[in-house]
């Protein structure tokens, strides 16, 4: 049973797509001032960072981009795009243009030892098959430099009124069993290619995130023991050295609270440029605040 929040005190804010948190308070800090409160017992996650906004322009099939300005930007930095898979970062910057860097995936797969095909399992959310082309492929059994070659059935995702139909890729090479025994589902490794890149187009809301996209301000971590009247500011390691941070660069810290009903926020006590994006959370069973009122 979780433990309630005072009135207006976020506890359990649904997490974003792809968020494995419990309960999450998440936003932009646009000018000086404080966040949502945040309610918890246990663990929290405090994370801020200020990222860069530039347009992204890319080409279906290709790790060729461009960005609108490449100032705030370095090799290295992560995309956050609508154009472009989850985890994708700069490779190389000259200029405007770029090129893109893929994260390998891993699926579940299985192969029958007979022929080149792969069976991949529907899923919610899982790739579309053709993003797969060209990308090599290692796992149980998958000879040394194989590759996707083709798609011969193209996934259908699972809906409540459908279990959706398996996709099947044709590898360049026949793997050498059945997997590891025919039928069985084991977790194969895709190195993508430019295939990956669906989109052609700008998407001028994407922004970029790395160790040198800073804000120009200062933001504390501050705490609440009385339901949100008195807010004292954090204090971090042995030292009592206090939670405040004006160097503008990522921050990622870990909590443990021990009492119930200790309130969290970020103050933004100066901003003169950029912005600063913010995420608080609790996660698995020691997420035990509720923001529900009591009647």
């Amino acid at each position: 049973m979780g433990i309630p929040a005072p009135v207006g005190i976020g506890a359990s804010g649904l997490p974003p797509a792809g968020d494995q948190a419990n309960a999450v308070v998440t936003g932009v800090i646009s000018a000086v001032g404080p966040t949502q409160p945040f309610a918890l017992r246990g663990p929290l996650n405090i994370a801020a960072w200020g990222p860069v906004a530039s347009a992204l322009t890319t080409t279906a099939g290709s790790l060729n981009a461009s960005v609108g300005a490449a100032t705030g930007l370095a090799v290295g930095y992560n995309i956050i795009s609508a154009n472009v898979p989850a985890g994708t970062t700069i490779k190389t910057l000259v200029g405007t243009n770029i090129t893109l860097a893929i994260p390998a995936i891993t699926l579940r797969g299985s192969t029958n030892g007979v022929d080149a095909n792969m069976r991949i399992p529907s899923v919610v959310g899982g790739p579309l098959m053709a993003t797969l082309i060209g990308a090599a492929v290692t796992g149980p059994n998958i000879p040394a430099g194989t590759t996707v070659l083709a798609v011969v059935q193209e996934t259908v995702n699972p809906t409540n009124q459908s279990p959706g139909i398996d996709g099947i890729v044709q590898l360049s090479a026949i793997p050498t069993a059945a997997t590891p025994f025919q039928g069985q589902i084991v977790a194969l490794t895709f190195a993508r290619t430019g295939n990956a890149i669906t989109a052609t187009g700008t998407d001028a809301a994407a922004t970029y995130s790395g160790s040198g996209a800073n804000y120009t301000g200062s933001i504390q971590v501050e705490r609440s023991f009385d339901g949100g009247v008195t807010w004292l500011v954090a204090n971090v390691g042995g030292a009592g050295t206090l939670a405040v941070y004006s160097a503008g660069t990522v921050l990622n810290l870990t909590f443990g609270e021990p009492e119930k009903g200790v309130l969290y926020r970020l103050n933004c006590t100066a901003l003169s440029a950029g912005t600063i994006a913010y995420r608080m959370s609790e996660t698995g069973g020691a997420a035990e605040s509720l923001s529900i009122q009591l009647i």
